[in-house]
C-alpha cells in the first residue's frame, strides 16, 4: 500500500478550529496603542537648536570635496554635531545619516541659498 499524502489524511478538528494566539495579541496591542494615556505636555520654554553654517574650505582645507559644513547644537550646553554634505550625502560626524541634526543642517543651508 502506498504512503498517504497530506491531502488523503483526515483533518484534525482540533487544529482547524484554533486561531493563532499571535493574531489576538497584536490586535490587542494595536487597540491599546491607539488610546492615548495622557495629553501631550506643552513645553513652556522650548530650547531652540543653534545652527552655524561654516565655510568648509576654511575649516577642512582648500582641497576638500565637502560642499556644506554645519555645526548644530540641540541645546546651549549640548555637545556640537558636525554635519557634512559631500559626495556621500548628508551625515553627522558622530551619528551618521539618521541623526536629527542632519535635517536641521539641510534646512539651514536651503534657507541660506539665494
Amino acid at each position: 500500500m502506498p504512503p498517504m499524502s497530506s491531502s488523503d489524511r483526515p483533518s484534525d478538528s482540533r487544529s482547524s478550529n484554533r486561531t493563532p494566539k499571535r493574531a489576538s495579541r497584536s490586535s490587542a496591542a494595536a487597540s491599546r496603542a491607539a488610546v492615548p494615556l495622557a495629553a501631550p505636555q506643552i513645553d513652556l520654554f522650548p530650547v531652540q537648536p543653534i545652527v552655524d553654517v561654516l565655510d568648509p574650505r576654511q575649516i577642512v582645507g582648500a582641497a576638500t570635496t565637502v560642499t556644506h559644513l554645519v555645526r548644530v547644537r540641540l541645546g546651549p550646553k549640548d555637545a556640537p554635531h558636525l554635519v557634512f554634505h559631500d559626495r556621500h550625502g548628508w551625515y553627522c560626524e558622530s551619528h551618521g545619516t539618521e541623526c536629527a541634526t542632519v535635517a536641521l543642517a539641510r534646512a539651514a543651508t536651503e534657507q541660506k541659498a539665494p
